[in-house]
């Protein structure tokens, strides 16, 4: 099974369905675990937040959208990226090529207040939602211990909150 996801396949799935068996819209943590089970379990047509072929009674391939799934309100309950998975040493060899540095990026929170037509609300939507200082410095750490020297924030708000991104700056000095 192929699928699709991000802020693309979110807002045009049909698109997607050309190519891809499911995409996923919206935030697709809890979405992509329960598809896996469903789909263990053949129960595909069960899951909030996905987007689908069917063939229907005339044999026609019907797009069914299944009702979506909420947004996570406890960012630290995710898990990081499994980056010990990815061929950390290509992406550093690239970026250091690039730029004469090896990066890697990380989210630190989601959800965007403003109307820009250029960010990932169509995933995340308008509500502002943070993980924790301390999560996202341990974060860093574990990035950290696979080599890379830098790190860039892939938030659409990333300075919106200025408590909190004073906070993180004291736990990574702590």
């Amino acid at each position: 099974m192929l699928v699709a996801g991000g802020p693309l396949p979110t807002l045009c799935p049909e698109d997607f369905l050309e190519d891809f068996d499911v995409v996923t819209v919206g935030e697709g943590e809890d979405t992509l675990l329960e598809l896996v089970h469903a789909f263990e379990n053949g129960r595909l047509p069960t899951v909030k937040g996905i987007v689908y072929k069917k063939q229907n009674k005339s044999n026609r391939a019907e797009v069914i959208y299944m009702p979506p799934r909420g947004f996570t309100d406890d960012l630290d309950r995710l898990p990081f990226p499994a980056r010990d998975m990815f061929d950390n040493q290509s992406y550093k060899n690239h970026y250091f090529k690039r730029f004469g540095y090896t990066t890697t990026s990380l989210m630190s929170s989601r959800g965007c207040p403003f109307n820009c037509d250029f960010c990932s609300r169509a995933v995340f939507g308008n509500r502002f939602r943070a993980r924790s200082a301390r999560n996202v410095v341990d974060e860093m750490e574990s990035v950290k211990a696979l080599g890379y020297d830098r790190i860039w924030f892939a938030d659409d708000c990333f300075t919106l909150n200025k408590k909190r991104l004073l906070g993180i700056c004291k736990e990574i000095i702590q």
